[in-house]
């Protein structure tokens, strides 16, 4: 079974509706909220639940780094960093593998695949975007803390850019997100806001869009790669293993 984990529930509104046409054995979406403390924990849920996931996928927006990229394109990093450290976790290899083999074709979009992802604790606005350029492509909140975390699981992490290099985001939006309330609080004390929100709540569907489609894509490499495997187990004669 393949995990999908979100670190936020409006990640996660296209990927549920395509799991709806895959069997439940094959893979299950869980949002495990923003930032350290939360990824961790979902991940150790999983790591513990009684049907322990063959592989995880962290599935999410990201701030872009490097000035090249555009809301929308795609990043599989084959491996996390965290800034101010040489500590690296690569991604499973044969996961990585399979994910750019699956999403390379699925959109007419950039696909980084050779560059890390960069963890960091808040929000990166452009100046510390600058800062950050040197350590990968793109900025997270969570691919470090949950690959750490799934230790003696296979995991790779899907990003799809939200904001631009050089794009500024509203101080709080990690703490608002999927929470109409806050933003209608926000909005209330700064109404000046309401533009860039606009403007950010397109760049989303395109950027959700995009990472669906990747998702899904995987999904469906993975549900294939498990009816190849189910067949051949099937077929092969007692005392003869399959080779995989």
């Amino acid at each position: 079974m393949l995990a999908i984990l979100v670190p936020m529930a409006i990640e996660a509104t296209g990927i549920r509706r395509g799991l709806r046409r895959i069997p439940d054995a094959v893979a299950t979406l869980h949002v495990g909220g923003v930032g350290r403390q939360r990824i961790t924990a979902a991940v150790a849920r999983l790591a513990d639940a009684p049907q322990r996931p063959d592989a995880i996928i962290l599935a999410g927006c990201c701030g872009a780094l490097d000035p090249a990229l555009n809301t929308g394109d795609i990043h599989l990093p084959p491996s996390f960093r965290i800034p101010g450290s040489d500590a690296t976790i690569t991604a499973d290899a044969r996961l990585l593998a399979a994910l750019i083999n699956a999403d390379a074709d699925c959109i007419d979009t950039t696909l980084v695949t050779t560059s890390p992802s960069v963890t960091v604790a808040a929000i990166a606005q452009p100046d510390a975007k600058a800062d950050l350029r040197r350590y990968g492509a793109t900025v997270n909140m969570e691919d470090y803390h949950a690959a750490r975390a799934a230790a003696g699981i296979p995991f790779a992490a899907v990003r799809a850019v939200l904001d631009t290099a050089g794009q500024s985001l509203p101080a709080g939006l990690d703490a608002a997100a999927g929470r109409p309330g806050r933003i209608a609080a926000g909005l209330a004390r700064r109404p000046a806001l309401l533009p860039e929100l606009v403007r950010l709540r397109g760049q989303m569907i395109q950027t959700r869009r995009n990472l669906t489609q990747c998702v899904m894509a995987a999904v469906r490499a993975h549900q294939s790669a498990t009816l190849i495997a189910e067949t051949t187990d099937a077929e092969t004669p007692a005392g003869v293993e399959a080779v995989r």
